[in-house]
């Protein structure tokens, strides 16, 4: 069963092979709707968080990020502001705004994104999924954060 949505075809939770699932540093991804070109506004998908992960702080120049937190308690980093945040919390990380989370446990933290424009967050996540296991090769993340238009505050700026 699927149903139509702004005229796309959208299978039922991602049940399609259009549609991947993935980890991404330890946390699974699980792609719910996703972009075919520039057009398609938004991508969406769910992420799971073990205790101890997340995203250390970034800033995007091109995306909005809207995140529903459906399980779990997370700290989250918002322009300089430490903030604890748990089930039923709505984030919203415009463009240009520093921010990053950290799942603190102890149960899995599980989280809804909505990505808009759709099409670059949905090629990153893609790429950043394809990298291997471990900690991954600093030059190679460096240049797909600057292909994204993505930064980074030096290390010695970092929340964690």
């Amino acid at each position: 069963m699927s149903f139509t949505a702004s005229g796309a075809e959208v299978p039922p939770h991602g049940k399609s092979s259009t549609y991947q699932n993935f980890f991404v540093f330890g946390q699974s991804v699980a792609e719910r709707i996703t972009c075919t070109d520039h057009t398609d506004p938004y991508y969406v998908f769910d992420q799971s968080h073990p205790p101890g992960t997340g995203v250390p702080p970034h800033m995007h120049a091109a995306e909005d990020e809207l995140v529903f937190v459906r399980a779990g308690q997370f700290e989250v980093f918002l322009n300089g502001t430490v903030i604890p945040v748990g089930p039923g919390a709505i984030l919203n990380f415009v463009r240009g705004s520093l921010h990053g989370f950290r799942s603190l446990g102890p149960d899995l933290g599980q989280t809804t994104w909505i990505v808009t424009p759709g099409l670059t967050g949905q090629m990153f996540l893609r790429e950043l999924g394809a990298f291997p296991p471990g900690p991954p090769d600093p030059d190679r993340l460096d240049a797909l954060h600057a292909r994204y238009r993505i930064t980074m505050p030096p290390p010695t700026d970092r929340w964690w």
